[in-house]
């Protein structure tokens, strides 16, 4: 089960960037797909998986604030899938909003896509790359902090 729900929400994930890397300007995608549906479905999964791993065994075996105890906890390859849901859901997030801001500052398209595919691949050193972006396009016309988006 936990391979197929690997699997599974893998090909969500990826099915769900490409329209973000091809149209990072339609607010559909940025706002409601990326950005809301399919990381709250990513999380439902996340949340249904530790609940019946909770409800069945307690809390997991281990220190969780020590790497053997994660180890330990991770080596249950159902809590495995449900740490990379958990990462799928947050970079989905990270990505629609740095698509959204990359179109707003005029961040060329193979910039751009480029940070967006880092993101999806390395999560944090993709945001990293996309915040060097940001300082060479920082001056664009009506610029909005990332933290103001859809608010």
């Amino acid at each position: 089960m936990a391979e197929q729900l690997f699997q599974i929400t893998n090909t969500v994930a990826l099915i769900a960037w490409l329209p973000l890397l091809f149209m990072p300007g339609n607010r559909f995608v940025t706002e409601r797909l990326c950005r809301q549906f399919v990381p709250a479905a990513l999380a439902l999964i996340y949340v249904g998986v530790i609940a019946t791993k909770m409800l069945a065994g307690g809390p997991p075996p281990g220190d969780l604030g020590t790497i053997s105890g994660l180890r330990q906890a991770f080596s249950d390859d159902l809590v495995f899938a449900a740490a990379w849901i958990h990462y799928l859901a947050f970079d989905m997030v990270v990505g629609s909003l740095i698509a959204r801001e990359a179109v707003h500052y005029r961040i060329p398209w193979p910039l751009r896509s480029l940070s967006l595919v880092c993101t999806f691949l390395l999560g944090p050193a993709g945001y990293l790359f996309y915040l060097g972006l940001r300082l060479r396009w920082r001056t664009a016309p009506d610029a909005t902090p990332l933290a103001e988006f859809g608010s």
